[in-house]
């Protein structure tokens, strides 16, 4: 891939439920596209568009999207109860939940059918998973999931402020949700919700363009990995707060953050930040990792990375004990799984599993561990 072809960055586009026929989701040539809206600063890459209502946006441009061969990786066990992994193409059993060792690449435990169009999911400290259904609401399941019952349903929010397409909670049941719009900008990017009122806040969130994913850690803090309108490049938006109250006011954009291209964000058990780039510095694949710690304070520092994935991953979630990472691999088609440690970052693959998926078709962008690590 040659920076030139980020020129032609361009969003697969859904309206009224329906695939427009050149945003198939079979891997051919798209026809039917809606070009960046603005140019970054940087490379000439140019931003992804603003979302208009009743437009769909994937986090992953319809050109980067490359199937190729899978190879299966088989090693010993991780040690977290559960991975959830989304659909976004599929209009039914779009959310699989897998058992916590799938290094034999066995079926899902059970499927959710949550409707199509879902980016990011993530679960909270207690094992519920969140699942931000564009503009069909945030839906929170709870364990336990099993054959006969894929979790319970807690309640659905009608989030109202855009496509939603990340979220993250350190208690979703009864506290506050972050949640992040892709199309969203100053006023819209970044909101918060709760079960317990059915409504969500909007925070102000100076210079966001579109929006990659947010986190929350256990002190109240949140963040979003977004494009920054007056750069062209990508920031960290902190939002300060305290586990009563978390995500409040505005938000400041971190120094010391540097990614070449938006990502997904999660929170280890020291407080560090893992933030993914779909494009590593040469705006190529494979993706990269990069873990900084001190980003509550508003000034990140490198501790690790990048580190190179195995092929091209926009999410990732770390396991319970901070062991494992997971993400999906667009290239293969797969979910894979990494060792993980706060001091080192992410380390080599550990195995990989498409039993029960068909990524192919239907672009896996995201896998969850089920519970989160203890941010």
């Amino acid at each position: 891939m040659k920076i030139s072809s980020l020129a032609r960055y361009a969003i697969c586009v859904i309206a009224a439920g329906a695939i427009f026929a050149g945003c198939s989701n079979n891997g051919s040539s798209p026809s039917s596209m809606v070009p960046g809206s603005s140019t970054g600063a940087a490379h000439g890459v140019k931003l992804p568009p603003a979302a208009h209502r009743g437009q769909i946006m994937t986090t992953v441009p319809k050109w980067a999207i490359k199937v190729g061969p899978y190879h299966p990786h088989h090693v010993p066990a991780s040690y977290t109860r559960g991975i959830a992994v989304q659909q976004f193409f599929a209009t039914s059993s779009n959310v699989a939940v897998f058992p916590k060792n799938n290094s034999g690449n066995g079926p899902p435990t059970c499927y959710d059918s949550t409707g199509s169009n879902v980016n990011d999911l993530d679960s909270d400290a207690s094992g519920n998973v969140i699942v931000p259904n564009a503009f069909s609401g945030v839906l929170v399941y709870a364990p336990p999931f099993t054959a006969s019952s894929c979790g319970t349903l807690l309640g659905t929010i009608s989030e109202g402020y855009g496509q939603a397409s990340s979220s993250a909670a350190v208690d979703a049941a009864s506290g506050t949700i972050v949640v992040g719009n892709i199309g969203g900008g100053t006023s819209t990017g970044v909101v918060t919700c709760t079960l317990s009122s059915l409504t969500c806040t909007a925070l102000s969130s100076p210079s966001m363009s579109t929006l990659a994913g947010v986190a929350m850690d256990k002190a109240g803090n949140c963040y979003a990995d977004a494009f920054n309108s007056s750069t062209g490049l990508v920031s960290l938006w902190v939002y300060s707060g305290t586990p009563s109250a978390p995500c409040t006011g505005t938000g400041t954009i971190a120094s010391g953050f540097s990614q070449p291209y938006y990502g997904g964000i999660d929170i280890d058990n020291k407080g560090n930040l893992v933030a993914i780039s779909l494009f590593n510095s040469s705006f190529t694949t494979p993706s990269t990792v990069t873990v900084y710690s001190g980003c509550a304070t508003g000034t990140c520092t490198v501790v690790a990375g990048p580190t190179a994935l195995a092929g091209e991953s926009v999410f990732g979630h770390l396991g319970r004990q901070n062991e494992r990472f997971a993400t999906t691999d667009i290239t293969t088609s797969a979910v894979e799984v990494y060792s993980y440690s706060p001091a080192t970052g992410v380390g080599g693959m550990l195995y990989s599993f498409t039993n029960g998926l068909s990524c192919a078709t239907n672009l896996c962008e995201s896998a969850a561990y089920m519970p989160r690590s203890p941010k």
